[in-house]
């Protein structure tokens, strides 16, 4: 029971940091974009780097909302079972296509560390700071990972109550 509690605690923990988190990007976001139109529009010039930030800004919003959608069971249901939408099938599917999930997450996260590695190698320095924010992707895609292994072990206890 203990094992069950710290996991619905964690997961609750991991929703509120990547709600702040996206939430603070969509913040950064926005005023970004407002000073970038200002900019355009009075003074004929853009913010340096502004729509590299941008570009990455949206993967801060767009990442960690995916894992507030799979903490929430709101995820975008692919599997045999919820396009029957017969409830025992997926009550009975819900562990297995959980783990799976979150093998393939596991998976394209060691694939993004790589790839963030690989950028930071080769990245100029003076846009180390791009690269920093490139860091979404492997961090983005483990947390997917626990999240799915999250529900895997959480749909297990239901099944057993």
């Amino acid at each position: 029971m203990t094992f069950l509690r710290v996991c619905r605690w964690l997961e609750q923990a991991l929703t509120r940091i990547e709600l702040g988190a996206a939430l603070l990007a969509f913040t950064a976001m926005l005023a970004l974009s407002v000073a970038d139109i200002v900019g355009r529009n009075l003074f004929h010039a853009t913010l340096p780097g502004g729509d590299l930030v941008l570009r990455q800004l949206v993967l801060w919003v767009a990442l960690p909302g995916a894992a507030l959608a799979v903490a929430a069971q709101r995820h975008l249901h692919l599997d045999p079972a919820n396009l029957a939408a017969h409830a025992g099938w997926q009550k009975l599917t819900a562990i297995p296509f959980n783990l799976a999930a979150a093998g393939v997450c596991a998976l394209l996260t060691h694939a993004a560390w790589a790839y963030w590695q690989d950028e930071w190698k080769y990245q100029a320095a003076d846009a180390v700071w791009l690269a920093w924010l490139g860091l979404i992707l492997p961090t983005a895609f483990g947390l997917l990972a626990l999240h799915f292994l999250l529900r895997a072990v959480l749909a297990g206890s239901v099944k057993a109550a």
